[in-house]
């Protein structure tokens, strides 16, 4: 009796961790660890364990601007993996590239956050504000250069709608991300910073930038006197570094509103805002057809943007 109560025991025991892993939800992020998307969903998810009273792990997959990430999800029919992405692999990379799925192939759940490019000069620049900087890039169209992401990258396309909206013009010199073109823009090798706040503000604090403009409508808290489109007039073109929850289109619509509900609770949890905060950046939430939406919109931009460009796959 003792030798079956043990081998009773010692079955659940081993069982345990198979069921717990069974219901834990499989978060996939498509880039490497250690960066901004990754970093904010490791927040995320230790908040979000508790109000969706699942485990939550993540996955990382990089690869291809996070496409291989993205595609792995799409395939998924166990309700039980998403994925956390941002703009990148949604609406720029399926204009640009080849990609095993469309919009139509998951269902966007949740928008946590959002935070814009900025434009930056240096300290010479002959120009002290956004419309200034629009002004001069009228005046002389090929005199200046601005170093972005990468050709055909979110800071790339979002820069070209606002030359293009404004009749003003510059040179593109593409690097392979905002690390690599701060170290650019600080060596004075291009003549505009374009790419996330973050890296850019002990520089612009210490005097040796200037931002005078971000890619958002409005103006943003953590660089106040960057103007946003809508003072220059074209709120229409904002480009947004937006971070999201989407899942596979199977999963069905109570489960979509179960994690809707569990990662809008995490992204207000105050170790979120901060770390958040602290990066420069803000919680916005859009979800529902609000989110379907503004995804389709952006999408249709930036495939205006890539085609004109010649950017989109043959």
């Amino acid at each position: 009796m003792n030798a079956a109560r043990t081998f009773a025991a010692l079955a659940l025991a081993l069982a345990a961790p198979f069921a717990q892993t069974a219901e834990a939800l499989k978060v996939i992020v498509p880039t490497a660890p250690g960066g901004g998307t990754d970093s904010y969903f490791r927040v995320l998810a230790k908040e979000a364990e508790a109000p969706l009273g699942e485990t939550v792990v993540i996955v990382n997959v990089p690869g291809a601007g996070g496409t291989i990430g993205v595609a792995q999800m799409v395939r998924a029919t166990d309700n039980q993996t998403v994925a956390a992405v941002w703009l990148g692999p949604i609406t720029v990379s399926p204009n640009t590239m080849k990609v095993s799925y469309t919009p139509s192939d998951y269902i966007p759940v949740v928008q946590v956050s959002s935070a814009p490019y900025i434009a930056c000069v240096h300290p010479d620049f002959p120009a002290n504000d956004g419309a200034g900087l629009i002004a001069e890039l009228k005046k002389n169209p090929d005199k200046y250069t601005y170093g972005n992401d990468g050709l055909g990258g979110p800071g790339h396309l979002g820069m070209v709608r606002i030359l293009r909206a404004t009749g003003s013009g510059a040179r593109d010199v593409p690097f392979k991300g905002a690390g690599e073109t701060l170290q650019n823009f600080l060596g004075k090798h291009v003549d505009i910073y374009v790419g996330s706040i973050p890296p850019i503000i002990p520089h612009a604090r210490g005097g040796k930038a200037k931002c005078l403009l971000v890619t958002s409508a409005e103006r943003v808290a953590a660089v106040p006197q960057a103007a946003g489109l809508k003072d220059i007039g074209i709120p229409q073109e904002e480009t947004i570094l937006w971070r999201a929850l989407i899942a596979p289109k199977t999963t069905p619509p109570e489960r979509v509103e179960k994690l809707e509900a569990a990662f809008e609770k995490a992204a207000n949890a105050p170790a979120s805002r901060k770390f958040l905060e602290d990066a420069g950046e803000q919680v916005e939430i859009r979800k529902g057809k609000a989110l379907r939406d503004y995804i389709d919109r952006e999408y249709a931009a930036m495939g205006a943007i890539a085609k004109a460009l010649k950017l989109a796959p043959q």
